[in-house]
């Protein structure tokens, strides 16, 4: 009898334990099924984003394309005095606030390729090109506004303003002339302007010849893991030509401008002010949304890497378990 209920017993639990084992097979096959709808709804989503971002970016673009070239064929007259440069002055500082921002999103990419191997490198690479690409383009558009900015020229200082004859002798009463205080005007601001740029140039140049120099040692230094070595290799090759542009464009800089040739009057220089900082607004409110668009796009595409691993491991156990899957090989 007792022999029987053992018998009965170990039956059962086979029974069981077959019965366990079936119903987690099931549940695998069901957990990769919800899997790859999971993964197709996040890859929906990350497709939806990218495209927001890819044409805020374009509208953004033209914005400020539109802008830098309306500004760089104006100048200022003697009604509008030194409105037309401030509001020159106004965009480069606008320029400048956005290349500090694509600056600190590609030190981040940089910090992210190094320190997590799991993170989708070709994707973040690509995104580090895209910030070089726009960086150019916004240091190009602030050299730009800065060579229209006309220099100094010679200009007569006094102009004869009356004349009278007293007692047979000639006398000229002159004035300091508009056109002189104009033409100072333009030298003063165009002056300053053009060597904050040449500042920041020179800063950036030497900046990057430092980091060259940091680079280089730590590549020689032998320490590094292969990952950090391709990543360094490829820095040190973007900071050495970068830093050769930098220079060419300091040269540029440097150079007599390029003024413009139309003069605005004073309500025109008004408008034009207004309008900028109008367009400043809507261009920073854009171009704020876009880089928290960019954070989702990173944190989007990291998740899809993470279930496609976690696809992939439960794809790869079911291969080698599932009765199923081995009978159809």
């Amino acid at each position: 009898m007792t022999r029987t209920l053992l018998i009965l017993s170990l039956a059962a639990g086979i029974a069981a334990a077959q019965e366990s084992a079936t119903t987690d097979i099931e549940a695998r096959r069901q957990s990769v099924a919800t899997l790859k709808q999971h993964l197709a709804m996040r890859e929906q989503r990350l497709a939806e984003v990218s495209a927001e971002i890819r044409q805020r970016g374009e509208a953004t673009d033209k914005k400020i394309g539109d802008l830098v070239n309306m500004l760089s064929g104006l100048k200022d007259s003697q009604s509008s005095k030194r409105r037309v440069t401030e509001t020159k002055a106004e965009a480069i500082a606008g320029l400048k606030k956005m290349l500090e921002v694509y600056k600190r999103e590609r030190n981040a990419i940089i910090t992210q390729l190094r320190s997590d191997q799991s993170v989708p490198e070709e994707e973040l690479k690509g995104d580090m090109a895209t910030i070089d690409a726009l960086t150019e383009k916004r240091v190009a558009q602030i050299l730009e506004l800065v060579k229209s900015m006309p220099g100094g020229e010679d200009v007569a200082k006094y102009e004869q303003d009356s004349s009278y004859e007293a007692n047979g002798v000639y006398y000229e009463n002159s004035r300091v002339s508009e056109e002189w205080r104009q033409n100072r005007r333009d030298r003063v601001q165009t002056e300053k302007q053009r060597k904050e740029v040449q500042d920041a140039l020179k800063k950036a140049i030497a900046d990057l010849e430092a980091r060259g120099n940091t680079l280089k040692s730590q590549l020689a230094s032998g320490k590094l893991s292969e990952t950090e070595k391709a990543i360094f290799e490829q820095e040190l090759d973007h900071v050495t030509k970068l830093s050769d542009v930098r220079k060419s464009q300091l040269a540029d800089v440097t150079a007599p401008s390029n003024a413009a040739e139309m003069g605005a009057s004073k309500d025109e220089a008004d408008d034009l002010k207004q309008m900028l900082r109008d367009a400043r607004r809507d261009i920073a409110d854009d171009f704020a949304r876009t880089v928290r668009l960019y954070h989702s796009v990173v944190a989007e595409r990291q998740k899809i890497h993470e279930v496609k691993d976690n696809l992939a491991a439960r794809e790869k156990w079911l291969a080698e378990n599932d009765p199923a899957a081995k009978k159809s090989e």
